[in-house]
């Protein structure tokens, strides 16, 4: 194991991370949480376009909402409108001492208490703001585990005359925005906390959306962040949003797709996570029309981690089969591998549909004569190996055997009707699991260290060295360190 405390004549330098955040960073791995943010008396309020001030509107932040109440003596004169204002309107203010709010994503409006009690507006989406938006933003993460190894960032405040710890334990990510995921609580309860540089303003909801699935696949386990406070260098809270993630029930379980925390024999030292997030994030950037398909395989592979064999089984065979199916498509071999040219195939079934349609049973015309045209399209059995033969790689016996099992479960609902081992299925579920991900890979050209499906002395799973092997330029990206350190005066 490797640390910033080795002499390694090929490591980088320590990378300092910007002056603006580095009190923030320090901060948040000794135990500081950043404060809520304040909200006064409501001047003003509209909502779907109508002012409704003169209703004593009350504004409160409620978990991962925000709502207003809406009554007063003079309610019943505008009930009506209230009733009629659409439910997928926006809801915009202005606080007394200043600062505005706005929502939208409309999840409620109703009674608080019985057909006659006050209104309330509920929004999914919201922002809170004292003045003009920070560039900096802080959320709590919801979900997380404990990762002492396999980060890119040290933070530490080093005692008078102490010793460098340089533990790798916190991240440093670029996506959309420059993301530092920072690790606090005590061993055993850990809390994470992911601050947010977007260099200007409010993070874009969407993108944020994007980054933080990318995020949880990487380190493999379903995380939430319900809420963002803007704050400024020195620790103030001016600010806050609604957060992102989408899940409500987080399974407590963490499979990450690339080696993280130690491997059966070491510490892991590389950031591994952190090059694989960065090259998916390029990806999704550049290429728009591949997002769906991420989108897709990232939610799957964070969806079959339930341990009910079946269904993690089920949804991993699925998305590998769609997953290539999209790599095909846009590198333009989907339609291409089984015939030579498929104008002139689909002319020669038209020249023999005749043929063709008295060779079928009475009563199966069309349905013979509609597969004998779509021939020239890969069968499903085919679409995997093909996808990775299009990136030059071919499937060992093993995967290729694993591949037949996608039809048994998909019909049969199970995926070894004929009797279960639970060791047995556990590792062929990670070797479907290991193909997505190494597709994945070859089509963001990471080229970094995965998990594979066999699992070492100590229980970690080995890397699959005979089929994958690590570029020496991407080791030594997962080996730079960026680093955040404070002197502690005697």
């Amino acid at each position: 194991m490797t640390s910033m405390n080795t002499t390694d004549p090929g490591a980088e330098a320590p990378v300092p991370v910007p002056q603006h955040v580095r009190s923030l960073l320090l901060a948040l791995a000794y135990g500081w949480k950043p404060t809520p943010v304040t909200l006064g008396p409501v001047e003003q309020i509209r909502y779907n376009g109508k002012d409704f001030s003169e209703l004593a509107p009350v504004v409160l932040l409620q978990t991962d909402r925000l709502v207003a109440t809406l009554g007063g003596s003079r309610f019943y004169t505008r009930i009506d409108d209230l009733m009629r204002s659409a439910q997928d309107g926006e809801l915009d203010g202005v606080f007394a001492g200043g600062g505005t709010f706005h929502g939208e994503m409309i999840l409620r409006v109703a009674h608080v208490t019985g057909p006659h009690g006050p209104f309330t507006v509920e929004a999914a989406s919201w922002t809170v703001l004292t003045g003009e938006a920070p560039s900096l933003w802080i959320g709590r993460i919801e979900g997380a585990v404990e990762i002492n190894f396999g980060g890119n960032m040290v933070v530490e405040r080093i005692p008078a005359g102490g010793f460098r710890g340089g533990h790798r334990r916190h991240f440093r990510l670029s996506g959309t925005y420059t993301y530092y995921l920072v690790q606090g609580g005590v061993r055993g309860d850990p809390v994470w906390h992911l601050l947010i540089d977007t260099g200007a303003g409010m993070p874009d909801t969407e993108m944020l959306g994007h980054d933080f699935l990318l995020l949880q696949f990487v380190l493999g386990c379903q995380l939430r962040m319900p809420e963002l406070l803007g704050v400024t260098p020195d620790c103030h809270t001016v600010a806050a949003m609604a957060g992102t993630g989408a899940r409500r029930n987080l399974l407590k379980r963490s499979v990450p797709p690339v080696p993280i925390e130690r491997s059966n024999d070491e510490w892991v030292d590389e950031a591994w996570a952190v090059i694989f997030f960065e090259r998916v994030s390029v990806a999704w950037a550049n290429r728009p029309k591949w997002r769906a398909a991420y989108w897709m395989a990232f939610d799957s592979y964070l969806d079959a981690m339930t341990l009910h064999l079946d269904v993690d089984y089920l949804r991993l065979q699925i998305a590998l089969e769609a997953f290539s199916y999209w790599a095909l498509q846009h590198t333009g071999q989907e339609e291409r591998v089984v015939v030579k040219d498929r104008t002139a195939w689909k002319k020669w079934v038209r020249d023999n549909e005749s043929v063709i349609r008295e060779l079928a049973s009475a009563g199966f015309e069309d349905s013979l004569f509609n597969k004998v045209m779509g021939v020239y399209r890969l069968s499903s059995g085919r679409i995997v190996p093909s996808a990775f033969l299009a990136y030059g790689v071919k499937l060992t016996s093993e995967m290729v055997a694993e591949l037949g099992g996608r039809d048994v479960v998909v019909h049969q609902g199970f995926m070894a009707p004929a009797g279960y081992d639970g060791e047995r299925e556990l590792r062929r579920i990670a070797l479907v699991r290991t193909m997505l991900v190494a597709l994945i890979a070859w089509t963001v050209d990471y080229r970094g260290a995965i998990n594979g499906w066999e699992i070492g002395h100590l229980g970690y799973p080995l890397e699959p060295q005979d089929w994958w092997s690590v570029c020496d330029c991407d080791r030594r990206l997962a080996r730079r360190t960026f680093v955040v350190e404070e002197s502690m005066v005697a």
